[in-house]
């Protein structure tokens, strides 16, 4: 059982680390806040899972915390869960254009101070273990209903449709929502849960809440990688900063490969900023006519069908 165990956790904290290395990739092209958050969100879920993960290989004592380490390990867990939570409900408020701070703030407050409250109240047994993990659920929860809420309520037609588009996420979540509770409540509530199988062995772990964050990185990793793709159709095409730096820097190398001339690598250069040819002309001091020849015979010796196409092929290859 260990053995599948092992595996299972791997998967799960490398759907978890890929969603988040997606979601930055395309908030440092695209600068969409909510892929900012999902980033942030699916690295804290990944902690979330190793230092859970962790307890398969070291105790207290191996760790030099002797006691205390149950304490510290859901101190950890309190900041793990509270993190990857927040950062989904933040991208929640961005999508539905939320910008009240105090709406931003209080269930991320209301996450820890119940956590807390928990651990410092409740005697150590099964009950406290549920209480701790029920404020994830409500969490949970609370982005649903506010989310469903948010739909019924709203006057904008597109704003609705924009919402119904993601029914079938929504219902999803739901289900594998209520199944982390009834999940937690047989291994934490039940007196003999050996119907559980594995997961008896391993009472720390939510298969359910595993399930659902392995679904939201899915459709995090299919709209980031829209996010790049659509990046790469239309690079970017403007003067100045880092980008003139980079052509710079791989232009000579470029117009080396399809043997273009040095007129016809000056000629490129402001094709990739985005000038058009009779702005080439104008910079360059030449008849249009010369630099639309020039631009013929860059596409024809790189086979590229038109500007963009070239503009692509520039950024893939250098």
């Amino acid at each position: 059982m260990g053995f599948v165990l092992f595996h299972y956790t791997l998967f799960v904290l490398l759907g978890s680390i890929m969603a988040s290395a997606a979601c930055l990739s395309a908030y440092l092209v695209s600068r969409k806040r909510a892929m900012r958050y999902a980033f942030a969100g699916f690295l804290f879920y990944f902690f979330d899972v190793a230092w859970v993960f962790q307890d398969d290989f070291f105790t207290g004592a191996d760790a030099g915390l002797g006691a205390a380490y149950a304490v510290v390990m859901s101190l950890v867990l309190v900041v793990t869960g509270g993190g990857f939570l927040t950062s989904f409900w933040l991208l929640v408020c961005d999508y539905l254009g939320e910008e009240r701070r105090v709406l931003k703030v209080a269930p991320a407050v209301v996450f820890v101070a119940a956590s807390v409250a928990v651990l410092a109240l409740l005697p150590e047994g099964d009950l406290r273990s549920f209480l701790f993990y029920f404020p994830r659920e409500l969490y949970l929860f609370w982005m649903l209903l506010f989310a469903g809420f948010r739909f019924l309520v709203t006057k904008d037609e597109s704003g609705r449709n924009r919402l119904r588009r993601h029914r079938w996420l929504y219902v999803l979540l739901w289900a594998l929502g209520l199944l982390i509770v009834a999940e937690d409540a047989c291994v934490f509530l039940l007196p003999d849960p050996v119907l559980l199988g594995p997961r008896a062995y391993a009472p720390e772990r939510n298969f359910a809440e595993n399930a659902l964050m392995l679904c939201c990185a899915f459709f995090a990793c299919r709209d980031a990688f829209r996010v790049l793709s659509l990046r790469f159709e239309r690079p970017p095409m403007h003067e100045g900063g880092r980008q003139e730096e980079l052509i710079d820097d791989n232009l000579l190398l470029y117009g080396k490969r399809y043997r273009l001339s040095e007129r016809e690598c000056e000629v490129l250069r402001y094709v990739l900023v985005g000038k058009d040819n009779q702005n080439i002309a104008s910079s360059m001091h030449l008849a249009l006519s010369t630099v639309k020849v020039h631009v013929h015979n860059i596409l024809q010796k790189t086979g590229q069908p038109n500007r963009q196409a070239l503009v692509q092929d520039f950024w893939k290859t250098s």
